[in-house]
């Protein structure tokens, strides 16, 4: 037993190297692949301490390929980030069944920083490095283990030898992250079709967004020129939604219209816009957008921006919004035809309601005041929790539950203005924002998501009409914990009633703003910047070059 103690001691090292590397990857393995993963590494572990033979060839080929064949099937195939990331996770598993000498050990650590390099490619934040660079010191300290057997002392002394290694080689990274050529694209959050989107989609359906605002997480973060507008002019353009079955409100597929011409008024806010990855396409702006990134992002007929490609990382663009504008001042007769569809047979005591409405108001502006009277005036309730609605989901909301979130209230105001012939449609977003003092920006988290309406009226064009500040005028003034009633769950409501919390909220997410400007973010025109800061004007590959020469010579002169 006394010569075991040496392997089971390396084992052990670089296991729990492997682990600290694989566990952030567990949420999106599958739980047959974490399985496999844990009863393989717990079998090594007996047959080490009991002195049982490792299998032989053929059954580890065996092993292996009905392994492979797991992937294919539960993933379609295995290439691609996650099915990728299962075969390098069980393969790892499976080398534990014939780690026998020191270079079986090294190649799982190399392994293991692979699965560390993997963590960012799904997330780039500041809790994933949190974790990725403690396991990347753990995978070095069990290489030196493996190498240096018994010399490499206890415990302590392999992560203090391999932690002063580490902070020497820190100069020598730093100059290469800072000097070294950036390429154009994207390294980080290469796409995964296996992943599902993230935040608001292209369709709404009863109860969708209202689910959404349970996640309080950050869907993209605002930085103002100028003065920040005020809370009822933050709406943030998303999905266009024209089609719809009775039910469910759909963006149609063929894009066959040319932009109505818009005319801006007013002074518009310039900003700069940092989403997160959503695997998605579509771009959010402030309504109305005028200028924005043009080798980013193009803009469809109903004034929606769409990316060429969907959004795997951290992006950063610029854009210029005005407030107050006159958009589509003529309508078409197929867009006209497009905004007046209703399904047949479907919500017929809404369509009814709405004729009749029509009928009694002078005009279309004086109908879309009757309708938001009505809302305002009726036993309309704002609720984060709304009652299941039947096939017929506006008759039902209309004249049998009457409690709803804001996607309730566009898509019933907007079956009502087709209802009464008023070219309507819905519009996806989110709205209002988090002010941080501390970093001076605006957080909007994807419990803001919101739903409104725009219809359009003779002379003015398309108009913005947002139902739910009919109902509860404090959802656009001061937020969702104004408008939700006391008893319901707000996410982030307990933080903001503690100012203390609050304040040591916002200097969180101002530190995870910088690691995305001054880490992920870091591209070609920061580096140009910081050369130009430095007093090179017009910065060229060759002074690049010299830098980074004399960058690395001073660094390695200070090791």
């Amino acid at each position: 037993m006394a010569e075991a103690a040496p392997g089971m001691r390396r084992l052990a090292w670089t296991v729990a190297g492997l682990a600290a590397a694989a566990a952030p990857h567990a949420l999106h393995l599958q739980p047959w692949i974490v399985a496999i993963a844990l009863v393989v590494a717990g079998w090594r572990f007996a047959a080490e301490h009991r002195g049982w033979g490792l299998p032989g060839r053929w059954l580890r080929a065996l092993v292996a390929l009905l392994a492979t064949g797991g992937v294919l099937a539960g993933y379609r195939g295995v290439t691609g980030l996650d099915a990728g990331t299962a075969l390098l996770v069980l393969m790892a598993a499976l080398k534990l069944l014939e780690t026998r000498t020191a270079r079986d050990h090294m190649v799982l650590v190399f392994i293991g920083w692979f699965l560390c390099l993997a963590t960012f490619l799904y997330q780039q934040d500041l809790l994933a490095a949190a974790w990725v660079l403690p396991a990347a010191w753990l995978l070095a300290a069990a290489l030196l283990n493996v190498a240096r057997g018994e010399e490499a002392g206890p415990a302590p002394r392999p992560f203090a030898t391999t932690g002063a290694m580490l902070l020497k080689a820190l100069p020598l990274a730093l100059v290469l992250f800072v000097f070294f050529p950036r390429v154009a694209g994207h390294f980080w959050g290469a796409p995964s079709s296996e992943r599902a989107a993230t935040g608001l989609t292209e369709e709404l359906s009863p109860g969708e967004i209202d689910e959404l605002t349970l996640d309080d997480s950050v869907a993209f973060r605002v930085r103002f020129a100028g003065a920040v507008p005020p809370p009822a002019q933050r709406y943030w353009r998303g999905p266009v939604l024209t089609e719809f079955d009775g039910y469910t409100w759909t963006r149609p597929r063929a894009q066959v219209y040319v932009p109505p011409p818009v005319q801006f008024l007013g002074a518009p806010p310039e900003y700069t816009m940092t989403p997160g990855p959503t695997r998605q396409r579509m771009l959010f702006a402030l309504d109305m957008v005028e200028r924005w990134p043009e080798d980013l992002a193009a803009q469809a007929w109903d004034y929606q921006l769409w990316t060429r490609n969907p959004i795997n990382a951290v992006i950063q663009y610029e854009a210029r919004s005005y407030p107050s504008y006159r958009a589509g001042p003529d309508l078409s007769p197929a867009l006209r035809n497009r905004h007046l569809q209703l399904p047949e047979g479907r919500n017929l005591r809404s369509v009814a309601l709405g004729r009749s409405m029509r009928a009694a108001a002078a005009d279309d502006r004086a109908f879309v005041a009757a309708v938001l009277a009505m809302f305002r005036e009726q036993e309309f309730y704002y609720t984060l929790t709304p009652p299941r609605l039947d096939r017929n989901s506006v008759d039902d909301f209309l004249f049998n539950t009457r409690s709803g979130f804001c996607g309730h209230y566009a898509s019933s105001f907007t079956t009502l203005m087709r209802a009464a012939g008023v070219p309507a449609r819905v519009v996806g977003g989110y709205q209002g924002g988090d002010w941080n003092p501390l970093g001076g920006y605006l957080i909007v988290r994807q419990s803001h998501a919101h739903a409104w309406s725009e219809v359009w009226l003779e002379g003015e064009g398309w108009v913005r009409v947002d139902p739910t500040a009919a109902v509860a005028p404090q959802r656009i003034e001061r937020g969702l914990d104004a408008a939700a009633p006391a008893g319901e769950s707000v996410p982030g409501r307990l933080l903001r009633e503690s100012e203390v919390f609050w304040q040591a909220r916002m200097a969180w997410d101002n530190v995870n703003a910088l690691w995305n400007d001054w880490i992920v973010k870091f591209d070609s025109a920061r580096q140009e910047r910081i050369l130009e800061e430095l007093g090179f004007e017009e910065p060229d590959w060759r002074q690049l070059a010299w830098l980074l020469g004399g960058g690395l010579a001073a660094g390695l002169l200070l090791v």
